[in-house]
C-alpha cells in the first residue's frame, strides 16, 4: 500500500473511531488509560468529555514544560485531548493549535472546544508532514501516539516540519510507540496492526536518525515501559469495535447500508450491498448478520482479532522523546 492509500486508510479508520466514540465512548476507561500513561486525575477533570479518546501512549506535556504565553502545536490532535490541557498551561495569552487529517476528528474537537468555551485553541486540517503555519513561530511541538501512523518513507518529513515550525531554542516533546526489534514481515503487512500503532512503529535508531537529519542536535529517549496491553480493554476491545448500531442501520436500502459502513464501522462496503431485509440481523448481531458480513469484517474488528494472541509489550514500547532546536 502506497503512502496516499495509507493516509486515506488512517483517515477513514480514525474518522469512524471519532464518530463511534461520540456515541459509544467509554469515558471511565479513557480516564483509566490516560492515568496509566501519566495524566493526573485533576487535569483530566478540567477538559470536556469526549476530548480524551483513550488512545494515548504517554504524556508529552510532562516534558514539554509549557509556560504562560507560549504557542504549542499538537500533531495528530484527535478530539483535542492534549490541546485543551496545553491551553490551560499556556493561558489566555498563549495558543494551543491542533493538527489532524480527519474531518470527523476535527469536528469532534471543535465541538469539544465549543462546549469548553476556551478561546485560545484552534484546529487545522493538514498532514503533519506539511502544516500551514509560519516557520520559526512555535515554542513547542507535542504529539501523542501519532507519528507511528505516518508511512516510514514520510517520517523524515515530519521531523523536518517540526524543526521548521519551532523557534530557535524551541522544543519537541513526543510520546510514541517504538519497536523493540525488527518486526516480522507479517506484522508489517497487516493494516489491522498498523492502525493499532504496532506495524508502523520505528526503531529507536531510526527515530534518532530522523531527528539528527532534521537538524536537532540533542535528543533524549526514555522507555516508559507502560503496559500497552491496556489497549485491549479499551479502544481495541470487542465492546467498543463491535457496538450495536441503531435499528435503522441496515434496514434494507443500499444508502442505509453505506451509512452503516461510515457511521457504525461494522460492515465493509463490499459486504453490505443491500441484501434482503430478512438477512439483516436484529439487535443481537450488531449491524449485519454473519451471512451479510462474514466475508470482510471491518479493520477495527480485525485489529481485535490480530491482537488477541499478541503480547504487545513483547514487540513495542511507549517512549518519551525530547529534542531542542539549536538557538545558534
Amino acid at each position: 500500500m502506497g503512502s496516499n492509500e495509507t493516509y486515506q486508510f488512517v483517515r477513514d479508520h480514525y474518522g469512524e473511531y471519532a464518530k463511534r466514540y461520540d456515541t459509544y465512548g467509554d469515558l471511565e476507561n479513557s480516564r483509566k488509560v490516560a492515568q496509566a500513561f501519566g495524566y493526573p486525575l485533576d487535569e483530566l477533570a478540567s477538559i470536556p468529555d469526549g476530548a480524551n479518546l483513550g488512545v494515548s501512549c504517554g504524556n508529552p506535556l510532562v516534558t514539554a514544560k509549557l509556560a504562560k504565553g507560549e504557542v504549542v502545536v499538537d500533531l495528530g490532535s484527535g478530539g483535542g485531548f492534549d490541546v485543551f490541557l496545553a491551553a490551560n498551561k499556556v493561558g489566555p495569552d498563549g495558543k494551543a493549535i491542533g493538527v489532524d487529517i480527519s474531518k470527523d476528528m476535527l469536528e469532534l474537537a471543535r465541538k469539544n472546544a465549543e462546549k469548553s468555551g476556551v478561546s485560545n485553541v484552534s484546529f487545522i486540517e493538514a498532514l503533519i508532514t506539511s502544516i500551514p503555519l509560519p516557520s520559526d513561530s512555535v515554542d513547542c511541538v507535542i504529539s501523542n501516539c501519532v507519528i507511528n501512523l505516518v508511512p516510514e518513507a514520510d517520517k523524515p518529513m515530519v521531523f523536518k516540519e517540526i524543526f521548521r515550525l519551532l523557534k530557535p531554542g524551541g522544543r519537541a516533546s513526543i510520546s510514541d510507540i517504538l519497536a523493540k526489534t525488527e518486526l516480522p514481515a507479517e506484522f508489517k503487512s497487516s493494516m489491522a496492526l498498523y492502525i493499532s500503532c504496532i506495524a508502523g512503529a520505528s526503531q529507536v535508531k531510526d527515530y534518532e536518525r530522523y531527528l539528527k537529519e532534521a537538524g536537532f542536535k540533542e535528543t533524549l529517549f526514555v522507555d516508559k515501559r507502560n503496559d500497552l496491553n491496556l489497549y485491549k480493554e479499551g479502544c481495541l476491545s470487542d465492546k467498543f469495535t463491535q457496538q450495536k448500531s441503531s435499528s435503522s442501520c441496515c434496514d434494507g436500502a443500499l444508502p442505509l447500508a453505506q451509512e452503516a459502513v461510515s457511521d457504525a464501522g461494522c460492515c465493509s462496503a463490499s459486504c453490505c450491498k443491500a441484501p434482503p431485509t430478512s438477512q439483516h440481523a436484529g439487535p443481537d448481531a450488531g449491524c449485519c448478520s454473519t451471512s451479510c458480513c462474514k466475508a470482510d469484517p471491518p479493520t477495527s474488528q480485525k485489529a481485535v482479532a490480530a491482537l488477541a494472541d499478541i503480547d504487545i509489550n513483547e514487540w513495542v514500547s511507549s517512549f518519551q522523546i525530547y529534542a531542542v532546536k539549536p538557538s545558534d
